[in-house]
């Protein structure tokens, strides 16, 4: 049984602050990948390659582990690396992890956001690492779990942004990220609002899809649906920046640190 897979469905953005209100959406497709079978599927599919260049392929370096691009390092040895992450967070050995994100398609790839999804023997989520990457390249990992949880039935988690993002969202702000995840179902939807320092929610993000099975059927389909998805993402990125620049919403760009700007700009009079 092959528990790696493709959701295919939409995401949606929205922003509601003081500068503007906007919203989106788009069609998308994420995988969700065990790591232990990537050498498996690597040898069965004809679509897919670990580490080397195909259709669509994984490279463990596309996940990276430090703010500045500057001091960014990467590992072969993903598992290993997480491991040694979660041992530092004093976070438990999942029984199994699964990571959402977006595969390299015809040799390129950016993931705004990617989660590795700690599981339980029982099948429930006892943490997450999610790693944010920026524009401008960026990248941080944020570690979820227990003291992040946030309480209540559903499962989510609250951290200080720590990262560089926007260049249209500065202040202090916090990110709540919620997972209707159950391990290997057939819908799969994760979601983020953006907080600012008031509580009030000043943006949202989701994605939400339906399983289908990891394949060369479902890998070809997903090319001739949506090529070249992830330089889609980028263009929708920097069209939608055009979009608040026009609308005079104020722009800054990072630091060398990439941490973030403690402070809203005022609307230019």
């Amino acid at each position: 049984m092959t528990h790696s897979a493709l959701y295919r469905g939409e995401v949606v953005h929205a922003r509601d602050d003081k500068h503007a209100k906007r919203a989106f959406r788009y069609g998308v497709y994420m995988a969700s990948l065990d790591l232990e079978e990537l050498p498996r599927l690597d040898r069965e599919l004809n679509l897919f390659s670990l580490e080397h260049p195909n259709l669509f392929a994984f490279r463990a370096s596309d996940y990276a582990t430090s703010t500045s691009p500057s001091r960014a390092t990467a590992s072969l040895d993903l598992p290993a690396e997480l491991a040694a992450l979660r041992t530092a967070n004093h976070l438990p050995t999942p029984h199994t992890t699964r990571l959402v994100t977006n595969l390299r398609a015809f040799g390129y790839v950016f993931n705004p956001v990617s989660f590795f999804i700690d599981y339980d023997a029982a099948g429930a989520i006892v943490a997450v690492i999610a790693e944010v990457n920026n524009t401008y390249g960026g990248n941080l990992r944020y570690v979820l779990g227990p003291q992040q949880r946030l309480p209540g039935t559903r499962v989510g988690f609250r951290h200080v942004r720590e990262l560089f993002v926007s260049p249209f969202l500065h202040g202090e702000q916090t990110y709540d990220f919620y997972f209707d995840a159950p391990l290997d179902d057939t819908e799969l939807a994760v979601s983020m609002d953006v907080r600012d320092a008031t509580g009030h929610r000043t943006f949202y993000a989701r994605f939400a899809g339906a399983r289908a099975p990891l394949s060369d059927r479902t890998l070809a389909r997903a090319a001739l649906r949506y090529p070249f998805m992830t330089v889609q993402v980028v263009a929708l990125i920097h069209w939608q920046a055009i979009k608040l620049r026009f609308a005079g919403v104020p722009y800054l760009r990072p630091a060398a640190d990439h941490r973030p700007i403690p402070h809203t700009p005022r609307v230019p009079s």
